[in-house]
């Protein structure tokens, strides 16, 4: 099943319920829920759809032929009900004409406005962490890119905390990798730094971000008897 994904300002939106839950059973992508209630846009506690996807998981999905860039949802400005018809999906003529899958691709990579090759080194550790079969979600609350889990998010508690490092271009921070450590032992965690295994060529596209071949090796860190 191809799960359709409408890019909005240059964030990846999934709209359709059904969608979500062949992400997350199917292809062990949980995303972020961004949603709120038209009649309490403020309120924060209960999200629901759009489905947020990070570029990474983009990538994943791309690269699998398992996502479908088609136009985005418009508001339905004739309802007059504002719960059930907030959203009106395009009508079978505009869904056949759908855009062009590359440029949509390119489009959305470089409106991210990140550096090809760090994006690089972020979406392999990603792949890598995927095909073993682990669920990843932001990391910015536990001071890392990724936070990793071993299955769905609702029922297991995360596993890792996985930074990304250039270990050819940067010097590795021993203070940093010292409070990567005692943090991620003390949340009962364990930190993954993971980069390149040797320098690569540049990366131009958004295309060249796709490549089966992995390059990525990992370094975890734990303190014992600590935490």
């Amino acid at each position: 099943m191809t799960i359709k994904v409408s890019v909005i300002g240059g964030t990846a939106l999934v709209f359709d319920p059904c969608d979500c839950a062949v992400l997350r059973k199917e292809h062990g992508i949980a995303g972020v829920l961004s949603g709120t209630l038209p009649s309490a846009p403020q309120q924060s506690l209960l999200l629901g759809i759009p489905l947020r996807l990070c570029v990474e998981e983009v990538l994943y999905l791309y690269e699998r032929e398992a996502v479908e860039f088609v136009s985005p949802l418009v508001p339905d400005t004739s309802a007059k009900s504002r719960d059930d018809s907030f959203f009106q999906t395009p009508d079978a003529a505009e869904s056949a004409a759908l855009p062009d899958q590359e440029h949509v691709l390119a489009q959305y990579v470089s409106g991210q406005r990140r550096d090809l090759d760090e994006l690089y080194r972020t979406y392999c550790i990603f792949k890598t962490v995927k095909e073993n079969g682990h669920f990843t979600l932001p990391g910015l609350r536990f001071g890392g890119k990724f936070v990793s889990y071993p299955g769905d998010p609702l029922l297991y508690h995360s596993h890792l905390i996985i930074n990304t490092k250039d270990f050819y271009s940067d010097r590795l921070d021993l203070a940093q990798l010292v409070k990567g450590g005692r943090l991620a032992t003390g949340t009962k965690k364990t930190w993954l730094l993971a980069g390149e295994k040797g320098p690569g060529p540049r990366k131009k596209t958004a295309l060249q971000l796709l490549n089966r071949e992995t390059r990525t090796v990992c370094f975890s860190v734990e303190w014992a008897g600590f935490g």
